[in-house]
């Protein structure tokens, strides 16, 4: 094995994990403020 083959095993390694990391907080974010959002709204219709 070289270096040159290891650093790429490496990289790309890296460069997968933060696009995975990147979709689940794109999609775990995106859920949270719904419900956020949700919450917000049942709370205003319970002041009046």
């Amino acid at each position: 094995m070289t270096w040159e083959l290891l650093w790429k095993i490496v990289f790309i390694g890296v460069v997968s994990l933060f696009a995975l990391l990147s979709v689940l907080v794109t999609i775990l974010g995106a859920r949270d403020v719904k419900r956020m959002l949700k919450e917000l709204k049942s709370e205003e219709s319970e002041e009046e």
